[in-house]
């Protein structure tokens, strides 16, 4: 058998007459490639940011802590070394030099800490406590200027106690009332003493340096209250000099050294991620090796692990808007090629029956494809290139196949068809097409399979892969695989739906509906086109949906982290319960609520114990707060005013079932009866189970707790707390407006939103180029049919109706089809595509679906209006004579 040749001049002369047709495949081709070649380079910036930002959020929760051993102590007695810090330095040194190379090149150089407990001041009586730390950053000792006094100094010798210099901060000083000179007797939780000698106080130069991160304390002293007694905490710094001192004032295990390093959030990708997480397990498994037993630990690896999963939901999202897509894009290519096929029926044939061979015809067809699709795929690709900056191949392979492949296929078949043999009895033509029915039949029941597969893993395994490779395409293709079903099982009900229209209207007044009826029997059941109908439209309403869903669940998110419009946080004061009532009568503000919301209280019970978010709130008026804004309401607030003697009354909200009975709080040294009478609203989007109690049920049972914010809800919220936070010093204020735009500035959300928003778009393009390819095809047998009608008489008028009702009908009915199928997969399906990871939310947000969804079925509809008047127009410019010359078809 000769090798197949390529014929070039009829290659170069089929691409010279369907030019206008091969253009628009190649415009379909680089819009897909272009939008598929994005979405990866896009994806993945899009999570290296996202696990920058979580890394860069976590705080001091992402910082990897060495832990030096203790001190050895020289039995035979102490002695003062003033080169400690020298020693401290090298450790610490040792330790950053040991670390794995892949963890230390995305950490920061580190600060190395040695500390002591709370050491409680015995000067004044009960309730001080100051802890002394020596820190040290690679550059050096935090910058600071003295106010008063200066640096500690090494201690002069012939005390009778061992004593050390330190210097505090300006907050520290004011706090425990301590002055320069002040030589205060201190003593450990063992009872171990030493002198503090105040040489100084200090401010810092840079108050957000890293450095001072390892002991808050030292800039922002804490207040409490155990019981009755007030407790006030700070921290004093510690010099080189004055650490051969606390060396030798203190025993070995009396001091921590440390060594605590913050991640580089910019250095963190999320190609590296999964190999941090596991080289930190496997850090915190083992002790560093080279210096003795440190012991490592570290919370970036949960951090980096919740960053992952964030990542691998929103790449889920994107896959299921990506299968749509791609899957009505590869519809239109082959809806296309059958348009080109149709239209080279003649010449095809022809080629045939003049003994050209069929794997000549199709060398020359894919030859003519592959030129079409590489330029179409060149062009998307060199726009995604200038765009993104690179691309990706991966979801753009399928496209360039079918581009390259459909037309000859579906042209080898037509080509084949005056030469393929024909049964030439009766009962074996009956077999032939039973087979056809049925192998039509076993692809309907595969599709309906595959679209109850995948639903099924949907709802089983969501679309959260793990974070690395490309996802689970089972479940990503369930909605996409649900309106293929649907479209399928429309195209097999139709043909009697209209065979049954066309009975009911033989005996109807006028012909128009019959003439309608009898020409949906014949074209208005073709698959395909109405397939590519119901893809576009569900996927644009799924895209939609997503999208609506997404800032809506944003909007709540970020109202109920909130607390309403805006927020003014401060340190804990019973005064800020009047500023509450200050600012209830500003202008524009509706409700205020002073408030004390405490992450990590513990909670027991008989059936369980808990770590809460506790909210200490005046009930009434945060109950009125709630009713003036959009939060949830909680009338059962009111329970919470109405308690007995022996307990305090509370709402409580998740946790386990055992929490509810006889709870008992544990608020700093104090133990709290609780009687659960409700369920909590849920504060902040907290993850942990909450608890409300009200402030005066509290104060009756003796506990005291002054609230640390003031949330207001009313379009004056902001200024009126801003106004506030101006004459509070360590205040800030939080707005709903400012939160809300932090989270869609977010990388991952910002992302696939755009990504909802581009399927909407693209998706709507390609059904508008189905209704016209399918318009197309069947335009030679329409315009013989209404030629026809116009020849035997039937007035202007009812050629148009016929035309609007042959073309805009089936339209009209897979569009409505598809805009219920979006509609409904929004309803069963945004619930399984972890849109929480992405709002921020504990619970994933309730699907919405926007209004204007329905403009996808207008426009459908007016395209196939505008190509039903096309055609009138034509049918009336057409002459007479000429139609009654022209030949069925």
């Amino acid at each position: 058998m000769r090798a197949p040749r390529l014929h070039v001049p009829t290659v170069i002369g089929r691409l010279r007459t369907d030019r206008g047709l091969l253009l628009l495949v190649c415009a379909v081709v680089a819009l897909t490639v272009a939008l598929t070649g994005a979405v990866s380079p896009v994806t993945e910036r899009s999570a290296d940011r996202a696990m920058a930002a979580a890394v860069r959020d976590a705080g001091t929760r992402g910082s990897v802590t060495a832990t030096l051993p203790e001190w050895y102590d020289d039995p035979s007695g102490s002695t003062r070394d003033p080169g400690t810090a020298t020693q401290v330095r090298q450790d610490a040194d040792l330790v950053r030099g040991t670390m794995p190379s892949e963890l230390s090149g995305v950490l920061q150089p580190g600060v190395t800490t040695v500390s002591t407990t709370p050491l409680h001041l015995l000067d004044a009586g009960p309730g001080r406590y100051l802890q002394l730390a020596f820190v040290d950053a690679a550059d050096g000792a935090p910058a600071v200027s003295y106010v008063e006094g200066g640096a500690p100094q090494a201690a002069r010798g012939g005390a009778q106690q061992p004593s050390v210099q330190v210097a505090v901060s300006e907050s520290a000083a004011q706090a425990l009332d301590l002055h320069v000179g002040d030589r205060v007797p201190a003593r450990d939780e063992h009872g171990r003493s030493v002198v503090v000698a105040i040489s100084g106080t200090f401010v810092p130069d840079d108050a957000g340096d890293e450095s001072w991160q390892v002991a808050p304390q030292l800039l922002e002293p804490t207040t409490s209250t155990s019981g009755d007694e007030p407790r006030t905490a700070a921290a004093a710094l510690v010099s080189d000099e004055a650490l051969a001192d606390l060396r030798f004032a203190l025993p070995g295990d009396a001091l921590r050294r440390r060594v605590v390093f913050a991640p580089e959030a910019a250095a963190v990708t999320w190609r590296r991620s999964a190999a941090l997480e596991r080289t930190v397990a496997t850090l915190q498994s083992g002790a560093g090796a080279g210096l003795g037993e440190v012991s490592w630990d570290s919370l970036l690896g949960s951090v980096l692990q919740d960053g992952r999963t964030q990542v691998g939901a929103a790449r889920g999202q994107a896959q299921v808007l990506l299968v749509g897509l791609l899957a009505c894009a590869l519809l239109v290519l082959v809806l296309a090629g059958q348009l080109l096929v149709r239209r080279r029926t003649g010449s095809l044939t022809g080629a045939r029956e003049r003994g050209a061979s069929l794997p000549g015809i199709a060398t020359e067809l894919v030859a003519e494809s592959v030129l079409v699709t590489v330029l179409g795929a060149a062009t998307g690709l060199v726009v995604v290139r200038l765009v993104a900056g690179s691309v990706g191949w991966s979801w753009s392979v399928p496209v360039l196949l079918v581009a390259a492949v459909a037309p000859a296929v579906l042209g080898v078949a037509v080509a084949e068809g005056p030469t393929a043999r024909v049964p030439a009895n009766r009962s074996a033509r009956r077999v032939r097409a039973r087979v056809a029915q049925l192998r039509r039949i076993g692809l309907e029941v595969v599709v309906l399979v595959a679209a109850v597969l995948s639903f099924v893993a949907l709802q089983q395994r969501g679309v959260v892969g793990d974070g690395e490779g490309e996802g689970d395409l089972t479940a990503a293709g369930a909605v996409t695989w649900i309106a293929v079903a649907v479209a399928v099982a429309l195209a097999r009900l139709a043909p009697p739906v209209w065979r049954w229209t066309m009975r009911r209207t033989r005996r109807a007044a006028g012909g128009v509906p019959l003439f309608v009826a009898a020409r949906l029997v014949r074209s208005g059941a073709r698959v395909l086109p109405v397939v590519v109908v119901v893809v576009a439209v569900s996927g644009t309403t799924f895209a939609a949906a997503l999208a609506a869903t997404l800032r809506d669940g944003q909007a709540a998110g970020a109202l109920s982290v909130v607390g309403g419009d805006a927020r003014l946080d401060a340190r804990s004061d019973a005064a800020l319960a009047d500023v509450a009532r200050e600012v209830a009568g500003a202008t524009g503000v509706r409700a205020t609520a002073a408030a004390r919301v405490e992450d990590g209280v513990s909670v027991s019970a008989h059936g369980g114990s808990a770590f809460v978010r506790l909210a200490v709130v005046d009930a009434a008026a945060y109950e009125l707060l709630l009713e003036a804004s959009a939060l949830p309401d909680a009338p059962q607030l009111a329970r919470l005013r109405s308690g007995g003697e022996d307990r305090v009354p509370a709402l409580l909200l998740g946790g386990p079932d055992g929490l509810r009975d006889e709870p008992s709080l544990r608020w700093e040294d104090t133990s709290i009866p609780l009687d659960v009478v409700g369920t909590a609203p849920d504060v902040e989007d907290a993850t942990d189970p909450v608890v409300v109690v009200d402030v005066d049920a509290l104060a009756t049972f003796g506990v005291a707790v002054t609230p640390d914010s003031v949330r207001a809800v009313g379009p004056g919220a902001p200024e009126a707390l801003d106004a506030v936070a101006r004459r509070t010093p360590g205040s800030t204020v939080v707005t709903y407006a400012d939160e809300l735009q932090r989270r869609r500035d977010a990388a991952l959300p910002s992302t696939v939103g755009s990504l909802a928003a581009a399927s909407c778009v693209l998706l709507l393009v390609l059904g508008l180029l189905g209704v016209a390819l399918a318009a197309a095809t069947d335009a030679p047998a329409r315009a013989t049919s209404t030629g026809r009608l116009r020849a035997l008489g039937t007035s202007d008028r009812d050629l148009r109706r016929t035309l609007l009702g042959e073309l805009v009908t089936p339209v009209l009915v897979a569009a409505v089809v598809g805009l219920a199928t979006g509609v409904g997969c929004a309803g069963v399906a945004l619930g399984d595509l972890s849109l929480e990871s992405l709002t921020a939310a504990p619970e994933p947000p309730a699907p919405v679906v926007p209004w204007w969804s329905v403009l996808s079925v207008v426009a459908l509809v007016g395209c196939a209006v505008a190509l039903a008047l096309a055609d009138w127009r034509r049918v009336r410019r057409t002459p007479l004579a000429e139609l009654l010359r022209t030949r069925p078809g």
